[in-house]
């Protein structure tokens, strides 16, 4: 395995309206430097006196350099073929892609970015900026912003990440290999599958590649490396929005049953909100869930549940202390009361009709048990809508449709997927009340 550590200065901007001055490359393979190569590059363009006064680079001193597509096939030769390794990764790639692209060829190159290696082999450092973390790591930095000498701190640095954490290495190469970097960043579902074509992990999230490099960095719990040792190869499904990705990842677990995803074979959500009507004043509870549960909304961690109440608790104006967020059994009023953000229940200055009439706003907003009708939502691509059919509460049909065919229930009910409506998919019917991402048309 060879990498090609590359940095370059440029006019400033974007890549759309930016161009290279200077490229450095050092070409080494994880332990010693094999081989280098520097030029300076005539932009062709303007280079601003702001931008100059940060890399020291000024109009003459590129007036007679090559232009790009001069040295691009030099530049090529020493990328071609190895992993491209940059401090902020996406910024030398996408001005190096751009280049190419202005001549008409797609380069493409498996990457790997010392910022975000850096975060995670040297956690809490005080920055992760070159200039900073060079210095936390005592790295030589003599001509900061100028292309070789932030090459050589990068190529310094990488080795250190390289010999620090192997594991890290292996995982980032991994990453590669799999296309971790070339998932969209779009609402769906994704498939772990092994080496002899099995799914073994089915997971869901609104920001596929983000969720799955997640994955990839959990390689330090036990459950996480055992995981990431057996993925052969990943798929994924868009579902265009978060709600169709909770349904399709439902029924694609419960159809497939993967060997990792055991738990959420028996609830995937085991933890909800009731309201506790036992006392003169109303409270909002987390509670385990199982089949005879009334819950007004349901959760996939009890963190999750905690965080939404206290949400909630805030959004209503209810009493940390009456909902169990403070010590009940303490005499006097709740914190916020002194601080008058409370309106007095916990003290009973306020009655208990006016309060819980706001629990009842909130069970109003997200119970809705017996609604009927036809929710719509944002589809796969531009073209089609998602859609839910609700019947008495009760979730009975899912899928999608094209944007122009008529919303009518019996149409929707041909098209909707075939499932077994467990209480799992009417907790799914919780989240989209919570996520406001469907709206309804009947």
């Amino acid at each position: 395995m060879e990498y090609a550590i590359v940095d370059i200065e440029t006019t400033g901007g974007t890549p759309a309206n930016s161009k290279i001055t200077e490229i450095a490359i050092i070409i080494t393979d994880g332990v010693k430097i094999l081989d280098k190569y520097e030029t300076l590059v005539n932009p062709e363009q303007k280079i601003p006196y702001n931008i100059t006064r940060i890399t020291g680079i000024d109009d003459a001193m590129v007036a007679n350099s090559p232009r790009f597509f001069e040295v691009g096939k030099t530049i090529l030769e020493y990328l071609k073929g190895r992993t491209f390794v940059a401090h902020n990764v996406n910024f030398d790639y996408g001005q190096i892609k751009r280049e190419y692209q202005d001549l008409g060829f797609e380069f493409e190159a498996s990457k790997l970015c010392t910022v975000r290696m850096s975060r995670k082999v040297f956690p809490g450092l005080p920055s992760y900026s070159l200039g900073k973390l060079s210095k936390s790591l005592g790295v030589e930095l003599t001509q900061h912003h100028r292309a070789m000498a932030d090459t050589a701190a990068t190529t310094e640095i990488f080795h250190m990440i390289l010999e620090k954490d192997k594991e890290a290495q292996e995982v980032d190469l991994l990453s590669m290999k799999l296309g971790v970097d070339k998932l969209p960043n779009k609402p769906g579902v994704y498939y772990f599958f092994d080496f002899e074509g099995n799914i073994i992990y089915i997971g869901k999230s609104i920001c596929i590649r983000k969720r799955v490099q997640s994955h990839m960095n959990n390689y330090k719990t036990p459950k996480g490396l055992k995981i990431i040792e057996n993925i052969h190869t990943i798929d994924f499904e868009i579902t265009g929005n978060e709600t169709m990705a909770l349904l399709y990842e439902n029924m694609a677990i419960k159809t497939h049953k993967p060997k990792h995803n055991r738990r959420q074979m028996k609830t995937k959500f085991p933890f909800g909100i009731q309201i506790n009507r036992e006392s003169d004043y109303h409270f909002l509870e987390v509670v385990s869930v199982d089949q005879d549960s009334e819950t007004v909304l349901d959760f996939s961690s009890h963190r999750d549940a905690i965080g939404f109440m206290k949400k909630s608790i805030d959004n209503y104006e209810l009493c940390q202390k009456i909902n169990g967020l403070e010590n009940h059994n303490r005499v006097g009023s709740c914190f916020r009361h002194q601080m008058h953000n409370c309106h007095g229940a916990c003290i009973e200055e306020e009655s208990t009709d006016d309060y819980n009439l706001r629990i009842e706003n909130f069970e109003e907003k997200y119970g809705s048990p017996n609604e009927d009708g036809i929710f719509i939502g944002r589809g796969r691509k531009s073209t089609e809508k998602s859609f839910v059919i609700l019947e008495n509460g009760t979730l009975t049909g899912f899928g999608f449709i094209s944007k122009k065919a008529s919303f009518n229930l019996g149409s929707l009910k041909l098209m909707s997927e075939v499932f077994n409506p467990d209480r799992d998919y009417q907790s799914v019917v919780k989240t989209m009340r919570r996520n406001g991402n469907f709206e309804k048309v009947g």
